[in-house]
């Protein structure tokens, strides 16, 4: 077997893990919050979070990205992640892109300042009426917050995973 066609193997098994990894954040971190908007921000934010950093060890080819005094913040993942989709596959995705740092800062105020209750909510309500149009689907207005927030984070990762799956495809295309 050739060494490119290993690395394509290797890359198939990079993915396949990768997929796995994404349920697995969603299934048994996000959705034991129930509809606690806390510690759906920030479950939420911890998962977008791991996407971007999957995103990034793929697309550097590293195991791990820096820790330490060289760690990465939120924001220079994001920012890093995004110069990458935007400079490959310029377009709407600024707004996705646009709507995770919003929601970084969503979870900043929540994470950083006491507030209660009513103001929790009316942060994430502000956060979800700002990005309603990016994502090609009306909330009912009968659904709770918390089940709106749980779209948005759903459909945050889930371009995440959808830009993991791109960069594979671009890869497995530049090889052969």
């Amino acid at each position: 077997m050739s060494a490119k066609k290993f690395k394509q193997i290797e890359k198939s098994f990079q993915l396949s893990d990768d997929i796995e990894k994404y349920f697995e954040l969603l299934f048994q971190h996000l959705k034991p919050c129930g509809d606690d908007l806390i510690l759906l921000t920030l479950t939420g934010h911890l998962i977008i979070e791991n996407l971007l950093e999957i995103n990034l060890t793929r697309l550097l080819a590293i195991e791990n990205l820096p820790g330490g005094k060289g760690r990465l913040g939120f924001s220079h993942k994001l920012n890093l992640v995004q110069a990458v989709v935007i400079s490959r596959e310029p377009g709407p995705n600024a707004d996705v892109f646009c709507a995770i740092a919003e929601f970084n800062d969503l979870r900043n105020q929540i994470a950083h300042r006491l507030k209660n209750q009513e103001e929790i909510e009316k942060d994430v309500k502000s956060f979800i009426k700002n990005n309603h149009k990016i994502f090609d689907k009306k909330l009912s207005q009968n659904w709770t917050t918390a089940k709106q927030l749980r779209i948005y984070i759903n459909k945050l990762c889930k371009f995440l995973f959808d830009v993991r799956v791109y960069f594979h495809k671009l890869d497995r295309q530049e090889n052969e």
